[in-house]
């Protein structure tokens, strides 16, 4: 499937997850053979991903990654560190995720039952190459972002074309 080049997303999630992500995905990989693994993460903002389905007409859309709440030492500059490409999102069942509990990260077992939407995934990976945050700029905003912004939720950002990840 082709990707939406009108957008993309920017968004933390807790280092711990994106870590126990990757060590679910060499097992998800054998279960499904030729389809690529999906990993669902949690949001409150089920209003912003209505609005990411409605506009992304279809396509996948890439996200980078913020590593919120690490046990290393952050950089000054914040930093996109990983990068996935959003492929959907569904809404809870009671707070919790209504697909297989195989699709969450292990390290999410006992979170309580509090998303409103879950936002699904692919190719999640570190960057070989983290962005700097203050060199993004939100969707219809006139300048880019702080350079020590640290993002809180998911947000839409201008397709960042200079960036080489976004290409391959």
């Amino acid at each position: 499937m082709t990707a939406t080049h009108s957008f993309a997303i920017l968004a933390p999630v807790p280092e711990m997850h994106l870590l126990s992500a990757m060590e679910a995905i060499p097992q998800l990989e054998s279960e499904h053979g030729d389809e690529k693994p999906k990993i669902a993460f949690g949001s409150m903002d089920f209003e912003l991903f209505r609005k990411i389905d409605e506009s992304r007409t279809g396509k996948n859309v890439k996200v980078l990654i913020y590593a919120s709440h690490s046990d290393t030492e952050q950089p000054f500059y914040s930093q996109a560190s990983w990068e996935a490409v959003y492929i959907g999102h569904v809404n809870s069942r009671n707070g919790r995720y209504p697909g297989k509990a195989k699709f969450r990260p292990p390290s999410t077992a006992s979170d309580k039952p509090t998303w409103a939407v879950f936002w699904e995934v692919q190719d999640l990976k570190p960057m070989a190459c983290p962005i700097q945050i203050g060199d993004l700029t939100g969707l219809g905003k006139k300048s880019e972002y702080n350079s020590r912004f640290i993002p809180e939720r998911p947000l839409l950002i201008e397709y960042p074309a200079s960036v080489s990840f976004l290409t391959r």
